[in-house]
């Protein structure tokens, strides 16, 4: 990722006008839905410990060969060094087993006899049933997954795992494979069990007996990060969870705005395998225009899954969280749904999105978040939010602000990427994906990472910019399964007379309208605007309100209750910019305006800047005067910030 610093000026009304122009005509906003039911994680806690009982007790009470997994210290050494920063958060390796199972069918004769040796498992016959399990030991694991391929397994025979501390998944089935197979979901702790169970009428029945054989090609073996178990020295003591920085929020500490409450249950903490490691990023669900339906579609970053293999091997716990002020529990511990397997529906690297659609139906009482294909990358000042796992721990919150002052970085333009401004919180690694909503709740993009000069520290939101794919710039890529059945309720195309009405009101960008009321909530209809947005002069078009008043560059429009961003002006004081930005004197030329204009901008804490000292003597002692040239002692920028 590049670190850029740069001042905006105002091409971005040409940018604007150029962006607007080429969007999707009609404007599509779709609410939240909630899944019907209710989850109760405390049952699912009880029925994984019985179903885990009933595997354990349907063994032999012999010990297996089973399977030791060495992982090299190389290996181990790579992870532990891994970089914890913004992206994917790896949290395990993923580590070839190559074992075939295969049951065959002299099996049943020997298992009527007692138990017997199968590969690294045995078996038995038990209550009308083939019992075949294995033990699979990773020392020093916080806990396992396996990869299994190449299943051949008859109706009615199914594949479990399980441990012996109370956690159990299953069945697994041949038709829940994909081309890929299918990964199982994590258990904690170094060891998992593996059982297959095979009615004997299955077996009997049939001319020939069936044939029955899997791999275990691969194990992910997932490390202290997955478990949540790790610090980190740059921790603060009011960090919500070990490892997070001290700026990151619980969301259950949060004072969250009723509309965005919902996305507490549809936000997911994603673990997938890539390459020879096991990551952690974040998504949630999304609901469509289709009001019958529920499709699990869930959206993330492509830099976290961009390939069908690694949207094959997708886990996703939901409602993930640890109580305010309370431990932060290993995922898992109590009971929280989760969704294994998903399918690759739509990814690509601008704007930096994926579309998946989960393989098993959204837990019960999950919100699918609405949407809008309402562009806010120009909108300066809209308010963001955002729900998230940093580093991979419990649901965090933090609030943003469009700030189109902050410069962009090169492989990402504004447009295609929203620039915002932490308010309140903050993304870590692990953050990655996780949809950002509007006031109203509805996904506008997903985090792709940070653009600045102090990226390392994600609580420097000054120096910092917080960067999501766009939702509008590639809803035309996805729109197919979010609005199978696409519908329009406004006349003519955007720009032309009478497009708003009261009964089909517009979005921020959209226009001709003739009053407010033609306009969506905390929108106005800005009287004349039309050719910044590429429409005739005539065209009143619905747009964000602004409490500045006059254009930018004119006396007065900034003020202490109406501050101004990085490259707006004129201001009189520190006090009429915003956090972190000084008032800089007589640079309005720079930006195209009269040479009195004074401009808000980054910098000032150089003692040797002349940034808010032209004329006089800056603190570190060399000068911005116009005699500083003769006596050689200009401070480096004086020439560039005051001529």
């Amino acid at each position: 990722m590049l670190r850029v610093k740069v001042c905006l000026r105002w091409t971005v009304v040409a940018l604007l006008a150029g962006v607007l122009a080429g969007v999707v005509l009609a404007q599509v906003s779709v609410p939240t839905e909630r899944v019907p039911g209710r989850f109760d994680p405390a049952a699912a806690v009880t029925a994984r410990e019985a179903l885990a009982a009933e595997l354990l007790g349907s063994e032999a009470g012999i010990s297996p060969r089973g399977v030791a997994v060495q992982v090299s210290p190389e290996r181990l050494g790579a992870l532990l060094d891994s970089p914890a920063g913004p992206g994917p958060l790896q949290v395990g390796l993923t580590e070839p087993l190559g074992i075939r199972v295969a049951i065959p069918a002299a099996t049943l004769l020997r298992a009527h006899q007692g138990a017997t040796g199968i590969g690294p498992g045995i078996a038995h016959v038990i209550d009308g049933r083939l019992v075949w399990y294995t033990a699979i030991d990773a020392p020093g694991a916080a806990g396992l997954r396996i990869h299994l391929e190449d299943l051949v397994l008859p109706a009615g025979v199914e594949l479990y795992v399980y441990t012996d501390a109370g956690e159990a998944f299953g069945p697994y089935r041949s038709e829940d494979a994909d081309e890929f197979g299918l990964w199982t979901h994590s258990l904690r702790g170094e060891t998992l069990r593996l059982q297959l169970r095979a009615p004997l009428a299955v077996l009997r029945d049939g001319p020939e007996p069936p044939t029955i054989r899997f791999d275990i090609s691969e194990i992910g073996w997932l490390g202290e990060r997955w478990a949540g178990l790790f610090g980190s020295s740059q921790a603060g003591v009011d960090a919500p969870c070990p490892g997070n920085a001290s700026c990151v929020e619980n969301a259950s500490c949060a004072s969250i705005p009723s509309a965005i409450q919902p996305a507490q249950d549809a936000v997911g903490r994603m673990l997938y395998s890539s390459g020879g490691g096991q990551y952690l990023c974040s998504g949630g669900l999304l609901n469509d225009t289709d009001t019958s339906t529920t499709i699990p579609y869930f959206l993330t970053a492509n830099h976290c899954i961009s390939t069908s293999s690694e949207a094959s091997s997708l886990e996703v716990y939901f409602r993930y969280t640890a109580p305010c002020g309370g431990p932060c529990g290993t995922p898992g511990a109590n009971g929280e749904p989760r969704v294994n397997g998903s399918t690759l529906l739509s990814t690509n690297t601008s704007s930096d999105y994926t579309l998946l659609q989960l393989d098993q139906s959204a837990p019960a009482g999950s919100t699918l978040l609405g949407w809008t294909t309402s562009a806010v990358a120009f909108s300066n000042g809209t308010n963001l939010y955002r729900i998230s796992h940093p580093k991979g721990k419990p649901q965090a919150y933090s609030e943003h602000v469009v700030d189109t002052g902050k410069g962009t970085c090169g492989s990402w333009p504004r447009g295609d990427w929203i620039y915002s401004r932490d308010v309140l919180g903050a993304t870590e690694g692990g953050s990655s994906g996780s949809p950002v909503l509007n006031a109203s709740g509805q996904v506008v993009g997903q985090l792709s990472g940070a653009c600045g000069t102090n990226t390392g520290n994600v609580c420097d939101s000054n120096s910092n910019a917080t960067v999501d794919g766009a939702f509008a710039a590639y809803y035309s890529e996805i729109s197919q399964w979010l609005d199978p059945t696409p519908g329009n309720c406004h006349s003519g195309s955007n720009g032309s007379a009478s497009y708003c009405s009261t009964s089909c009101k517009c979005d921020a960008g959209e226009g001709d309208c003739d009053s407010d009321a033609e306009c969506n909530a905390v929108l106005v209809c800005a009287t004349d605007v039309g050719p910044n947005y590429g429409f005739a002069s005539w065209v009143d078009v619905c747009e964000v309100p602004s409490c500045h008043s006059g254009s930018p560059g004119s006396a007065n429009y900034c003020s202490t209750s109406c501050k101004c961003d990085a490259g707006e002006g004129d201001c009189d004081s520190d006090a009429e910019c915003n956090a972190g930005l000084t008032c800089v004197s007589n640079v309005g030329p720079n930006y195209g305006w009269a040479s009195w204009v004074d401009v808000c901008e980054e910098g000032g804490s150089d003692p040797n800047s002349c940034v808010g000292n032209c004329g006089s003597q800056a603190p570190g002692g060399c000068w911005c005067d116009s005699s500083c040239s003769y006596y050689g002692d200009c401070c480096p920028d004086k020439t560039s910030v005051c001529g």
